[in-house]
């Protein structure tokens, strides 16, 4: 089974996930709970993650700067691991630009802003 690691701020948005997850995909989520810039890392690394999804906004550690550096860092220890991030295109359009923008230039494997349903967002990670 294929390990998918949850980094939100938004507890409610992680279960939700979690709970889709769990009925719909391949993934065997696991969410962080310590919310820290190392956190992603040293989990995606303990669990070997597959897959990891990061919501990036504007409160630290969930920034778009630190959310750009953790995936950097986990794409040197853990290369096939696929990165995601989640961000409110409404709430924060610059972030969203910035997310996209990252994903062109390959800094990340996809995005999903945080209006599409949790059907959605599941079945497209159970495909990375």
């Amino acid at each position: 089974m294929r390990i998918a690691v949850i980094s939100t701020q938004n507890r409610l948005l992680s279960g939700a996930i979690i709970k889709y997850m769990q009925e719909r995909s391949e993934l065997r989520p696991v969410r962080i709970l310590e919310d820290n810039d190392e956190e992603p890392l040293k989990t995606c690394k303990s669990v070997q993650a597959d897959v990891l999804l990061m919501e990036v906004n504007q409160i630290p550690p969930f920034t778009f700067s630190q959310r750009r550096s953790a995936a950097a860092q986990i794409r040197k220890c853990l290369p096939s691991c696929r990165i995601a991030f989640i961000c409110d295109e409404n709430a924060d359009p610059e972030d969203a630009k910035k997310v996209k923008e990252l994903n062109k230039e390959g800094g990340i494997d996809t995005f999903f802003y945080s209006s599409v349903t949790g059907e959605y967002l599941v079945d497209m990670l159970d495909t990375l």
